[in-house]
């Protein structure tokens, strides 16, 4: 196994999306199956439980997903009527999307397995290894706007 993950590439870049195929896609598999949502509506509802009054690009920007997918879910959750959206009193092309109390219900269903596969990947760390690399994770989420927009495929 770590020959091939230390053997292409793009060894880093490779480890973090196995890990995080293992953390993400068994359990937006089982939540899709057993409250029957999709990935992108898992994906607004953890952010709406966050920050509300945000829009779908917000949304975008935090997720890293394609608009379509996530307009496309919201239109789901609404007419599920777990979320709701109101006109920005600031600017009325913009729509602000909300948490129903059905949303957080749901919401509340599917964070403790989320929270306890989290617990599990990282129980190989001590909790100085779990802060470190916190504050690694940070530090590379922080730096994302500086390269992610840059396409040289």
């Amino acid at each position: 196994m770590a020959s091939v993950l230390g053997g292409t590439e793009i060894r880093i870049a490779y480890k973090m999306g196995y890990v995080l195929n293992f953390y993400r896609e068994p359990s937006f598999r089982k939540i899709e199956m057993d409250l029957g949502i999709t990935r992108p509506e898992i994906v607004t509802l953890i952010f709406l439980n966050y920050r509300e009054g945000v829009t779908a690009s917000d949304i975008c920007e935090f997720s890293g997903h394609l608009k379509a997918n996530i307009s496309r879910g919201i239109i789901l959750l609404e007419k599920k009527k777990l979320i709701r959206r109101d006109i920005d009193t600031s600017d009325n092309r913009r729509q602000q999307l909300y948490l129903t109390p059905a949303g957080r219900a749901l919401y509340a269903k599917y964070i403790p397995t989320l929270r306890k596969r989290e617990r599990a990947m990282l129980s190989c760390l001590s909790p100085s290894e779990r802060k470190q690399f916190e504050s690694l994770l940070d530090k590379l989420a922080e730096h994302v706007p500086h390269w992610s927009a840059v396409d040289e495929l």
